[in-house]
């Protein structure tokens, strides 16, 4: 039975994208409006949902963050959203790492593509590990949420992974949020000041990454 782990494991996985593709939750995942919506039809329990957009928009890698974060900036605020995004992110983080863990580098080469999977190993071999991991999941454009499920692979120590993971999130997540409840507020100037930093930063650390990256003659 063990043998057959890693298959049982991916068909599990395909069938649950193809659920949330038919079903059309994938597109009200990319809705700022029907995310909104979710979040303050519920009353108290808007948080839970909140919690769940946030694990699910991870664990169905597909769906772009950077809208179900913004809608948490918009509904909750700019702190709460962000507290409320990064514990539904790590937790779904963490459920990626372990079903990766489950399924195996075979199914996980064929789901997520072997440059995503030899990414991680580059990452997780380095000299330093931590360093690099907590780099991978900073990068702007980088796919952090399809890198949960390698790092499974990985024999990285989850409480490691969760941990490093969620501070290299932080910077565009708080990004997110606080454009978000920048907008609610219609303070579009503190929205430019916001983006254009956020864009800065990223800038630099490419650039960085660039510089790092040439070899020394």
């Amino acid at each position: 039975m063990k043998r057959f782990t890693p298959y049982i494991a991916a068909i599990a996985l395909a069938l649950i994208f193809a659920a949330v593709w038919r079903t059309g939750l994938l597109s009200q995942l990319s809705d700022h409006e029907a995310l909104v919506a979710a979040m303050r039809s519920s009353g108290s329990s808007g948080y839970l949902i909140c919690l769940a957009i946030q694990f699910a928009q991870v664990v169905v890698f597909m769906i772009p963050g950077e809208i179900t974060q913004f809608a948490a900036g918009y509904v909750f605020g700019a702190w709460k959203g962000f507290l409320l995004s990064l514990v539904g992110i790590m937790l779904g983080s963490a459920v990626a790492y372990g079903f990766g863990k489950v399924a195996g580098r075979p199914a996980l080469s064929k789901l997520l593509g072997e440059k995503t999977m030899e990414r991680v190993d580059r990452a997780v071999l380095s000299p330093k590990a931590p360093t690099a991991m907590f780099l991978l999941f900073l990068l702007p454009g980088a796919p952090k949420d399809a890198m949960s499920y390698g790092a499974g692979v990985s024999g990285f120590p989850l409480g490691k992974f969760v941990l490093i993971s969620g501070l290299g999130r932080i910077p565009a997540l708080l990004a997110s949020t606080l454009i978000g409840a920048q907008v609610y507020d219609r303070d579009y100037a503190s929205v430019a000041i916001t983006a254009a930093a956020a864009a800065a930063m990223a800038a630099a650390f490419w650039l960085y990454q660039r510089k790092s990256a040439k070899p020394r003659s």
